[in-house]
């Protein structure tokens, strides 16, 4: 008697399901070939210079669903338009989810807006660097924040005589803290031959997102490292006092969410769903994808670096205590950086930065890499446009 009461339930609920089936939708589903629609959609994005709202692949039309945010756009093209820099780019992304909020380029010649640049390795990474290389120092080594290192001659010059042990009453010594926060290439060269090494601070980078594939979905260009073939080498590596390694302005807003984020990293994504049309289902969402890049303690030490560059550093004439009564309890760290060369050619004016609430309960905020390329002359600093960028997010889009 029970088993016949079963099988009645049994043939009711399997007569209920097929009811509410759409035999057209659900049993002509058709495989989503999602290697083929990358090289589709990175072919179109980066051709057109924008972003699809819809894409046919494989025979099928499918929408598109972006994770970046109008209002915020729409205020940095403003930002960009009016400072009229030769080339410049900025990346947003969100810290909490790894979405990206914004990716902008501006070239004056023109005036025109588009993607490639934010997304493009072709920009030699100078002392952004350094913090991967503080990282690999603090995480793998006993140097710390305050570890004291000596040097001779000028910070932002790397000579070979100035890497030796040799002190003279010229000396200065400094913390490496400090050193950080005013970008000293001689006390970054000399932390990585005598306490690190190539392939430790290789293994970091990689950790970090080079020579890696940065999005979901869209193929862009892998960030490279500086070859290493001797001791000086090593120290220009280090120091980023080369032109050979080079990132995305993509990377180096990941590259300081990486250090908000207490040392995880949150795979980025500029696509937030993919919608077949004729199926009328969501075939692809992107995944939420953390990986641990350096312990919570090492990341605690680059992050208080990077507060030491805004403050005491070579960001701090953008973020002056009376400049930043908007910002009332946000915490913002940064690292800068100069160098000429790359593609297109000029003088790079990097800041990496992140900007979080200082209250941990309301989350991990967001980072924001400004990069401005300068041909003959400069109009903005590329720390007063990420500050300009920050203040609009908490008092106008978070808000």
């Amino acid at each position: 008697m029970i088993n016949k009461i079963i099988l009645a339930l049994t043939l009711a609920v399997s007569f209920q399901a097929s009811a509410n089936l759409n035999f057209s939708k659900d049993f002509s589903f058709k495989m989503f070939k999602i290697d083929q629609f990358k090289q589709e959609l990175s072919s179109k994005v980066f051709g057109q210079q924008g972003w699809p709202e819809s894409l046919k692949s494989d025979g099928r039309k499918y929408a598109l669903k972006y994770t970046t945010n109008h209002k915020l756009e729409k205020r940095i093209k403003r930002l960009l338009k009016k400072y009229r820099s030769d080339f410049a780019s900025v990346v947003v992304i969100d810290n909490n989810t790894g979405k990206i909020l914004s990716a902008v380029d501006y070239t004056k010649k023109g005036r025109k807006f588009g993607i490639s640049l934010s997304f493009s390795s072709t920009n030699p990474a100078a002392s952004v660097f350094k913090v991967i290389t503080a990282a690999d120092l603090v995480e793998n080594t006993s140097i710390s924040k305050d570890s004291l290192f000596s040097y001779n001659g000028k910070s932002s010059t790397l000579y070979k005589y100035q890497l030796k042990k040799k002190k003279n009453k010229w000396t200065r010594t400094i913390p490496f803290k400090s050193a950080f926060a005013r970008s000293n290439n001689v006390i970054f060269g000399k932390a990585a031959i005598y306490n690190s090494s190539a392939s430790s601070l290789r293994k970091t980078a990689n950790k970090f997102g080079f020579n890696t594939d940065l999005l979901q979905i869209i193929d862009t260009g892998e960030s490279q490292l500086y070859n290493v073939s001797n001791e000086y080498a090593l120290a220009e590596l280090a120091s980023g006092f080369n032109r050979g390694t080079m990132i995305s302005p993509l990377h180096g807003a990941v590259i300081a969410s990486v250090i908000a984020n207490d040392g995880i990293l949150k795979k980025p994504t500029i696509l937030d769903e993919i919608f077949d049309s004729k199926q009328d289902r969501v075939v692809w969402k992107p995944k939420y994808i953390l990986k641990r890049v350096i312990s919570k303690k090492a990341a605690s030490q680059v992050k208080s670096m990077m507060i030491n560059t805004v403050k005491k550093g070579t960001a701090r004439g953008a973020f002056k205590p009376w400049k930043m009564k908007k910002l009332a309890g946000i915490e913002i760290g940064g690292k800068t950086g100069t160098i000429t060369g790359g593609l297109p050619y000029g003088k790079r004016d990097w800041f990496v930065s992140y900007a979080k609430p200082i209250d941990e309960r309301e989350g991990k905020g967001i980072s924001v890499c400004v990069m401005i390329v300068n041909v003959k002359h400069w109009y903005i600093k590329s720390t007063y446009l990420a500050k300009k960028i920050i203040q609009y997010y908490y008092n106008d889009v978070k808000s």
